[in-house]
């Protein structure tokens, strides 16, 4: 049977072997909840170096770290990251649904958590669907996109949603490239105040956003 097939069933079955109750059914990333502040971060993962993309903007960079900040100024007042070594030991950062995380990153707005991200290898998708299928119950929206690679292959991207009051998760098995799956969490303002910080950007500069 075709994985695709296999994967509806496969939720199903965890929804009914999971807990029908949960200790706390409001959405969380690596211990982090919406609203939580840079310190409790910091205090659960000393790792992370945060900085302040306005200020970096401001340090003399080359042009492309340059651009970076400007366009970091637009998606948080702080921008807490961290690198992960795939030759070190697993640790409860590293590590998601059983496979280990290329890349993440937390934003902050006010200090208060509004968009957290990690990247991973495409292989863990379903690994981490039926980890928070457990965790949440079943997605509460799933959507499809075509994908196009350079070389004109089509495929279909597969994305998973779990929505609760005020955040939402996401999921999507191709991110980056077909090789690589995204896992964020983020505040149901947050898009909405980066679109109106880089229309704002965009009228000061007199560039599109």
């Amino acid at each position: 049977m075709p994985k695709d097939h296999l994967l509806p069933a496969i939720l199903v079955l965890l929804l009914f072997t999971a807990s029908s109750t949960y200790a706390d059914d409001s959405l969380e990333f690596k211990g982090l909840k919406i609203g939580s502040t840079a310190e409790e971060l910091k205090t659960k993962y000393p790792v992370f170096i945060c900085s302040d993309p306005k200020q970096e903007a401001t340090r003399s960079l080359n042009e492309t770290l340059k651009k970076f900040w400007e366009r970091k100024q637009t998606e948080g007042d702080l921008f807490c990251e961290t690198a992960i070594n795939d030759r070190d030991p697993p640790t409860a950062l590293s590590e998601v649904a059983g496979h280990r995380i290329k890349a993440i990153d937390f934003h902050f707005i006010a200090d208060r958590l509004m968009y957290a991200y990690a990247s991973l290898d495409s292989m863990a998708f379903d690994d981490l669907i039926a980890a928070l299928t457990i965790k949440y119950g079943l997605p509460t929206r799933k959507d499809t996109e075509e994908v196009h690679t350079r070389a004109g292959a089509k495929f279909t991207d597969t994305i998973f949603y779990w929505k609760r009051a005020g955040a939402t998760i996401r999921v999507s098995n191709y991110a980056v490239g077909l090789d690589t799956a995204s896992y964020s969490l983020s505040a149901d303002n947050y898009w909405p105040e980066v679109a109106r910080r880089r229309a704002a950007r965009a009228k000061a500069t007199g560039k599109s956003p």
